[in-house]
């Protein structure tokens, strides 16, 4: 009897309960769609504008004044760039003349927008590049 006992007490735990357990398979997951890519953005073709000119405050007696300075200097810039001659410009130094011919017409910009300082300081720039110009073609 006892060897009985052991058999069925061994079978209990090596079989299990006499009872069919309920086996659970795992179902396998849906398949996901394909996640939604965000259409591009179109690339903006249109320039962006330029940004607001903040102008220092100055009174009307010292604005007619910087005014003044400001068409002086770019008339007197461009007197001098009008003596270069560019075929007579060496190659090292045609970048110059360009560059003082950028500062001219941003200064004539600034004049046009009322922005006085800035066409004074542009006009200067031309200025003084266009004499060192001149000084070495003489």
């Amino acid at each position: 009897m006892r060897a009985r006992c052991s058999v069925i007490l061994l079978s209990v735990i090596l079989g299990g309960c006499a009872q069919k357990k309920a086996s659970v398979t795992p179902t396998p997951p849906s398949p996901r769609p394909p996640l939604a890519r965000p259409a591009p953005r179109p690339v903006k073709t249109e320039p962006t504008p330029a940004p607001p000119v903040v102008l220092p405050q100055v009174g009307i007696e010292q604005d007619e004044q910087l005014k003044q300075e400001a068409i002086g200097r770019v008339e007197a810039a461009e007197r001098a760039f009008t003596q270069i001659e560019l075929k007579k410009v060496p190659q090292g130094q045609q970048e110059n003349f360009l560059t003082i011919q950028s500062f001219l017409l941003k200064a004539k910009e600034a004049l046009s927008i009322k922005d006085f300082l800035r066409a004074f300081n542009l006009a200067d720039k031309a200025q003084i590049l266009a004499e060192e110009l001149l000084s070495t073609l003489r």
